[in-house]
């Protein structure tokens, strides 16, 4: 994996005004994640001494391995080893005709066989998996690990070899996939190439470019057929003779026009006379005028550097180079996006493990679970501990699903094609994942093809913490948590702290760093504490394809950009989100339907939209008997631009005992059209200063301050 070292953790400079009797928040301080995944691998490698553990002392990971207790067998693996040897010795005796096993799954069977605790050792090198792995319980307890000081790599897929250059300068290769599978992406020296697509990929990866815009239909189709056809402009569109294996990759999202999921479709037929693509769709995603895409996945589409495309029915890729050469090894065809799947295995250990070039599959609403796949699949395994593994270029990082008391600490998951790190449920049996632990990992570049998703996403997930997790440059969500389907993915008792959160929500119209759910609606009695936060931002066209400025927000128009630091949506209540510093994003804190939240001691700075926006929307109608009014006490904020707004509140249908400010500390741009309020409580009328909003009994205590 490309590591990321000299990343900079020191936090952000932002002015503290401590109030008396209350103490300052603190911003979030984390261990260099690379350096505690060194030492995760130090601690849990085959051949690691008891004091190995004793390095994690005085990190954030001091409690999460404390050894194996007792003698355990060892089985070793190496891409120079033999299946028929007996996998007990780390290196051939070629005399002897002895050595490792070449397989992991011979290594798995063995294990099986000897029974009691074992741990299979991978040697470093290059291992090229064509199907998945699966353990189950015949492998409780079963450590699959490293030996130490050694890094193996498996790749999900198959080598390319034997290219031959055609006079066009495109070159070609055969390629005999397993049964029932495709190419689902193509990696050139670890790097991630481009599926045959139109128009092309922008070469400087500028998300605002590489796009063509849905036109209005004429004659207009009624707006839920959004999820089936979408019309286009005259001469957008190339001729595709062929459409099988086209798709279009497309944003949309639950309500026609929206923009805050996509989904890659198949395309059934283009009628260029009615200018309309008829795709494969869904009863959830709809797009509408002005839903951004492209298409791709037709030998029409090949023509610009770094792009391919498979002819499933000869066998054979067509690829153009970069750099009109090409090497005869580092080329993988990626076609898993399931490596490892624990289904059963309780208490098994997966450690100081490569794990890249997958398939991109994971985070689509077509034909697949909606946040399923996984690198590393957990079902029903209890214990299970996934720890310092590097994670790169597949379709999800790690994923767990009614298991209970998972383990995922010291990973570095990168450039993934949808989350970095699911746990939560499957739709239909909704058993819970309660207890899960996601330590100190480090989660970049995630929603790389699929921009509904998380650095880490969690539901039907009780008791989960969430901590010293370093999270960069997320499509959506840096950690998206609660129920999304009512009761039967609810959560509760949450613990999400001490994250380091950069520039979240970098491809949608709405998002941000840090959202919980409530949809069961009732207290989730869940906590959001010492986390930093800085970046978070939206991407947004209009109809016509322009797009709206970065870090945009207008509370008086609509439909527009919509991002938070951290927000509570779907009626989500009995949240404390508390100590938090937030500094650079749009909008810092946003509470959406719920009641019964505290807002405490944060420290707000250099905002572009609202410090506090509270909306009654997704829960408007609904007050049930414990509710209490939404608290927004002893924060610090900062208004930076001169129209600059403290906060936003727009709740007529619950009134002025929806939230309550209290004890706050402003400084900056503060004047007589800092707070909107509606209901209109105060007497200037819906916009005011802060003697207005005091004056209406909505605030006690709050100050305008100079800087100090």
């Amino acid at each position: 994996m490309r590591r990321r070292f000299g990343l900079t953790l020191s936090i952000l400079p932002v002015m503290l005004f401590p109030q008396s009797g209350s103490s300052a928040p603190v911003g979030a301080e984390i261990d260099a994640p690379e350096r505690l995944q060194m030492l995760v691998r130090q601690a849990t490698c085959a051949e690691a001494s008891t004091t190995w553990s004793a390095k994690l002392n005085g990190t954030s990971l001091s409690d999460v391995w404390s050894g194996s207790a007792g003698a355990r067998t060892i089985f070793y693996v190496s891409p120079d080893g033999n299946d028929t040897w007996s996998g007990r010795l780390p290196t051939a005796n070629r005399q002897a005709g002895d050595g490792p096993f070449a397989s992991i799954e011979r290594a798995r069977d063995a294990a099986r066989e000897k029974g009691g605790a074992n741990t299979i050792a991978l040697e470093k090198g290059d291992y090229y998996l064509t199907q998945p792995i699966v353990f189950d319980a015949r492998d409780t307890g079963l450590i699959l690990t490293a030996r130490c000081n050694e890094v193996p790599i498996l790749h999900g897929g198959l080598q390319v070899r034997d290219w031959v250059q055609q006079a066009d300068g495109r070159w070609t290769a055969l390629l005999k996939l397993p049964p029932d599978e495709g190419v689902g992406d193509l990696f050139v020296k670890g790097r991630r190439q481009t599926r045959a697509r139109f128009p092309n990929a922008p070469a400087d990866g500028d998300p605002r470019k590489g796009w063509l815009f849905a036109a209005k239909c004429d004659p207009a189709i009624d707006a839920r057929e959004g999820n089936t056809r979408f019309c286009f402009h005259a001469g957008d569109l190339p001729a595709v003779d062929d459409t099988s294996g086209l798709v279009v990759d497309i944003v949309g999202g639950y309500q026609p026009g929206s923009q805050w999921g996509n989904d890659t479709l198949p395309v059934v037929s283009i009628d260029g006379a009615a200018r309309t693509v008829y795709t494969k769709g869904t009863g959830y995603f709809f797009t509408a005028e002005g839903s951004r895409y492209f298409l791709a996945g037709a030998k029409a589409l090949l023509d610009a550097p770094g792009e391919w495309w498979y002819d499933l029915a000869t066998g054979e890729l067509h690829y153009i180079p970069v750099d009109q050469s090409l090497p005869n090894s580092g080329v993988v065809a990626g076609i898993l996006p399931t490596f490892f799947r624990l289904d059963g295995a309780n208490g098994m250990v997966v450690s100081g493990l490569e794990l890249r070039d997958g398939a991109p599959e994971g985070s689509g609403k077509f034909y697949t679970e909606t946040r399923g796949f996984g690198a590393i699949r957990i079902e029903h395994a209890d214990d299970v501990k996934i720890l310092g593994n590097g994670i790169e270029n597949v379709g999800v990082g790690v994923h767990v699903t009614e298991s209970k008391d998972a383990l995922i600490a010291g990973n570095v998951i990168a450039d993934v094609a949808g989350n970095g790190i699911y746990v939560g449920t499957n739709y239909g049996t909704f058993l819970k994942s309660n207890g899960a632990r996601i330590l100190s990992n480090h989660i970049h570049d995630i929603g790389k093809v699929y921009i509904e998703t998380a650095g880490i996403w969690f539901q039907a997930a009780d008791n989960v913490r969430i901590a010293d997790n370093l999270i960069e440059n997320t499509a959506q969500f840096g950690i998206s948590g609660g129920s999304l389907w009512g009761s039967n993915d609810a959560v509760y008792n949450a613990v999400i702290e001490h994250n380091v959160i950069h520039n979240a929500n970098q491809r949608t119209a709405d998002g941000g760093a840090i959202k919980m759910m409530g949809e069961q609606a009732d207290p989730l009695n869940s906590t959001i504490r010492s986390n930093l936060i800085t970046g978070t931002g939206h991407l947004m066209n209009r109809a016509d394809g322009t797009f709206w400025p970065p870090g945009y927000e207008n509370t008086s128009e609509w439909p527009s950009p919509i991002s938070w630091a951290i927000y509570t949506d779907g009626k989500a209540s009995g949240l404390n989100i508390e100590g938090n510093t937030l500094s650079g994003n749009v909008a810092a804190i946003g509470i959406n339907g719920g009641w019964s939240n505290l807002v405490a001691a944060n420290v707000i700075t250099h905002g572009s939209g609202a410090a506090f926006r509270v909306d009654d929307g997704t829960g408007r109608g609904w007050h049930p008997p414990w509710a209490r009014p939404n608290r927004i006490e002893n924060n610090i904020v900062s208004v930076d631009n001169s129209d600059g707004l403290a906060a936003y509140v727009h709740a007529p249908d619950h009134g002025p005992e929806y939230v309550q400010f209290a004890r706050n500390r402003y400084i900056g741009n503060l004047n007589s059209q800092s707070f909107r309020i509606n209901p209109r409580v105060m007497r200037s009328g819906e916009f005011g200063g802060l003697g207005d909003l005091q004056k209406a009994g909505v605030d006690t205590g709050s100050v305008v301050a100079p800087p100090e």
